[in-house]
C-alpha cells in the first residue's frame, strides 16, 4: 500500500485542515496510507508568544491572512476554542502507541476532534484516556507506555531538530518528488494522484 507520511501538530490550526483534506483524499484515493508523524510545536522550554494585534483603526479594511484564504478555499470554519493551548506531547506520544495497535487514524480523529470542536485539553491524562477506550485502544498500557515516555524519541521538536529535519512548517506533505506545506486541497490531492501513478 502506498505510504506517504505528514508531520502535523493536534495544535496547529493548518494541520486540524489537513486532517479535514485527509478524510477527502482517503475517500478519492482508498490505496494511500498516511502515516501521521508529530513535530510538536511548543515542546518543554518553548514558550508561546502569541502575535501583537494589528493597530486599531476605523478606516482600515479587514485583510484575510493566507489561513483565513484555506478555509475560504477548503469551505471550512474553524471552530473557535475558548481555553488557550494545549501542550500536545502526551497526546503525539498517543499517537504513536495507537499506531501500534493499528488504530491510528480512529486516534488521530478522536484527538482533532476533541481540541478543536470539543474545546478540550489535550495535555489531560483523563481526556487522552477516555479517547484511547473510545477507539478501543489498551488504555491501562497506553497510559503506562505515556507515563513511561516510551515513544518519547518518536516525536521530533520545534525548532531546531524540526528544522534539521526539513520540516519548517506543520502540517508537510512528505510526497517524493517535492514536499508541500500548508496548501489547499487542490494541490495535495494532484501530488496525491502523481504519487500513486509513479
Amino acid at each position: 500500500m502506498p505510504r506517504l507520511t505528514v508531520a502535523h501538530d493536534f495544535i496547529c490550526p493548518w494541520c486540524w485542515v489537513a486532517w479535514e483534506q485527509s478524510k477527502k483524499l482517503k475517500s478519492e484515493f482508498p490505496a494511500l496510507e498516511l502515516d501521521w508523524v508529530g513535530y510538536e510545536l511548543l515542546p518543554e522550554g518553548l514558550e508561546y508568544t502569541p502575535s501583537a494585534p494589528e493597530p486599531a483603526s476605523p478606516r482600515k479594511p479587514r485583510v484575510p491572512s493566507r489561513f483565513d484564504l484555506l478555509l475560504l478555499a477548503e469551505n471550512l470554519t474553524l471552530p473557535k476554542r475558548t481555553r488557550s493551548f494545549s501542550r500536545s506531547r502526551r497526546a503525539l506520544e498517543g499517537a504513536e502507541f495507537a499506531k501500534e495497535a493499528g488504530k491510528a487514524d480512529a486516534y488521530l480523529g478522536e484527538v482533532y476532534h476533541a481540541y478543536w470542536e470539543g474545546d478540550r485539553d489535550i495535555a489531560d491524562p483523563t481526556v487522552l484516556a477516555e479517547i484511547a477506550e473510545r477507539v478501543g485502544l489498551d488504555v491501562a498500557a497506553f497510559a503506562t507506555a505515556l507515563d513511561q515516555r516510551t515513544y518519547r524519541d518518536r516525536i521530533v521538536e520545534y525548532d531546531e531538530p524540526a528544522h534539521a529535519a526539513g520540516v519548517w512548517n506543520v502540517p508537510t506533505w512528505m510526497f517524493p518528488e517535492e514536499w508541500v506545506a500548508e496548501q489547499p486541497y487542490s494541490v495535495v490531492r494532484d501530488m496525491t494522484e502523481r504519487f500513486l501513478k509513479s
